[in-house]
């Protein structure tokens, strides 16, 4: 697997870390009130939240220009803080939130687990080359 530079792994991790802090931040701000009273309207976020989390990978990999062949490991990088502080987020969300409803610990872990799987996808996406119009 080819090596990132310590400042492409320092930006991804760093990245990461900030993105699942906004997330996490999010979630306990409106997840209970807002987010888990109806089905759909938690769906539709956790595809938004899927969709900002993607754009933010995809944005630091276009702005670091890292070849198609850095992608996993810039991806792992990206996705470490949160998969590791998620875990312990969940572990702990409800000695840091007494008032949670102990199935949010669950949604909040598929709220994460459904961004971060969607970084995953289009991390190994190749690009389409368009097709020749037939005009042509």
């Amino acid at each position: 697997m080819p090596i990132v530079s310590k400042q492409d792994g320092l930006v991804f991790g760093l990245t990461g870390l900030v993105v699942w802090a906004a997330a996490t931040a999010y979630y306990v701000a409106f997840g209970p009130q807002l987010l888990e009273s109806a089905f759909w309207f938690y769906a539709a976020n956790a595809f938004l939240a899927a969709v900002a989390v993607t754009l933010v990978f995809h944005g630091a990999l276009r702005l670091r220009r890292l070849p198609r062949r850095q992608r996993p490991l810039a991806l792992a990088l990206y996705i470490a803080p949160g998969l590791l502080l998620g875990a312990l987020t969940a572990l702990k969300l409800t000695d840091l939130l007494p008032d949670l409803n102990p199935v949010s610990i669950g949604r909040y872990g598929a709220f994460m687990l459904v961004g971060y799987a969607t970084v995953a996808v289009t991390a190994f996406e190749r690009r389409s080359k368009r097709a020749a119009s037939p005009a042509r």
